[in-house]
């Protein structure tokens, strides 16, 4: 008869696919919610300038979701690593948007000369999603937010 194989200790890597869940039930809703503010603000400039403005917020929505994504994707390559790793990778994610957004912003002040207010609109309210997530974090249970419980006395 085999000897058994004894199982390894679950809790770093289960307590690491808690927080990998976490992130990306978080980068999904972020992303539905940025979807339905850029359509907000589609449908808010379309009744107050017609189509040319809706088309302006919401290419400036799309960047913002678009710098979403491709932040979340960097950031998201990195989870579980060593946390030198981790932020190496967060500030470079960082400065990828960072640089992306210049050249997005760029190319559709080009092609939106006389737009430009719904633009920057529709690109801020991308950025009010992020508020709203980070409101949503300060509500999620201590064993997905790293804090250890502590007992009442």
């Amino acid at each position: 008869m085999g000897r058994r194989a004894e199982a390894p200790d679950p809790t770093p890597d289960s307590a690491q696919a808690v927080y990998d869940d976490q992130f990306a039930k978080t980068i999904a809703w972020l992303f539905r919610v940025q979807a339905l503010l850029t359509a907000l603000a589609g449908l808010a400039f379309a009744m107050i300038g017609g189509l040319a403005w809706s088309m302006a917020a919401l290419v400036g929505g799309a960047i913002g979701v678009f710098l979403t994504g491709v932040t979340a994707l960097r950031i998201g390559l990195a989870l579980g690593g060593e946390p030198k790793q981790m932020v190496r990778a967060f500030y470079r994610a960082m400065a990828l948007k960072f640089v992306l957004a210049v050249i997005l912003f760029v190319i559709v002040a080009y092609w939106f000369a006389g737009y430009f207010i719904p633009v920057v609109s529709g690109y801020a309210a991308t950025a009010v999603a992020y508020w709203l997530a980070m409101q949503k974090m300060t509500h999620l249970p201590d064993s997905t937010t790293g804090k250890e419980k502590r007992d009442s006395v």
